[in-house]
């Protein structure tokens, strides 16, 4: 069966007791078209690999890692999807959906059909009160077929984030915005209690207004990211951490 690099490069050294360690280097680019590199160390190997998402740039990585062992014969190996949907729909979506404040995507599997060598998938994507269904010759393919047609949606029709909490709400997003609140504290406080780490990463790249750019990152799951700007470095921290809040605020009330 087809690998991703990733996924190849683990089976090749967990018999050896060794895991690869993938670590992110840098985030360049535009705030809506960002560019990350990874660095993979496996054993005395190591390699680095750039891509417009984080899974992209590790199997970027991943691979080059596998060129440097096999001499650049690996891509036989390797999983290749041709379903004629551009980039990762999956996760231009799960972007999307950040942007938006909107809870994250979730995806059902409705049915399997057909005979053992031909099957045929049914995978339900559901965005707020929004639902696509895709459907593949694998679970795969059909989850990424059913997230590009939300997209497709959502990009075509304007959607209004329920309102769930009425005044409540209204009163608690005045809370959060007290100037006098730490959101940077708060937030460590709130990553230590559930154990997720937050991680800032300034942008070289400046808005077309000139304001500083930085993308904060919680590994949560799935991963959530977040944005903010400001006329420095920290005021665009900042305001990514009050993001970050507000998203897991959010998340919470779900």
């Amino acid at each position: 069966a087809a690998k991703t690099p990733v996924s190849l490069l683990q089976e090749l050294y967990v018999k050896k007791g060794i895991n690869p360690k993938y670590d992110l280097i840098q985030i360049e680019g535009a705030i809506h078209e960002p560019t990350f590199k990874y660095r993979v160390s496996v054993g005395e190997l190591v390699a680095m690999g750039s891509g417009q998402s984080k899974k992209k740039a590790k199997h970027a990585a991943a691979k080059a890692v596998l060129d440097k062992i096999w001499g650049g014969h690996c891509s036989t190996l390797l999983e290749n999807i041709d379903d004629g949907i551009p980039g990762n729909p999956v996760g231009n979506l799960q972007e999307l959906c950040i942007s938006h404040r909107w809870a994250p995507p979730s995806y059902v599997l409705e049915g399997e059909n057909g005979l053992p060598h031909e099957r045929e998938f049914v995978i339900t994507c559901v965005v707020e009160n929004h639902q696509e269904i895709g459907v593949g010759k694998s679970k795969k393919l059909a989850k990424r077929q059913a997230a590009y047609r939300m997209q497709m949606k959502l990009k075509d029709t304007p959607i209004e984030l329920p309102n769930q909490g009425g005044l409540e709400d209204e009163d608690e997003e005045v809370a959060l915005k007290d100037p006098c609140l730490d959101y940077f504290q708060l937030l460590r406080e709130i990553s230590a209690e559930q154990k997720f780490d937050a991680t800032y990463v300034d942008i070289e790249e400046k808005t077309h207004s000139g304001r500083y750019q930085c993308l904060l990152t919680m590994s949560l799951t799935p991963i959530a990211v977040v944005c903010g700007s400001g006329s420095s470095y920290e005021e665009a921290q900042k305001e990514a951490a009050f993001s970050a809040l507000h998203y897991l605020k959010l998340m919470t009330k779900k």
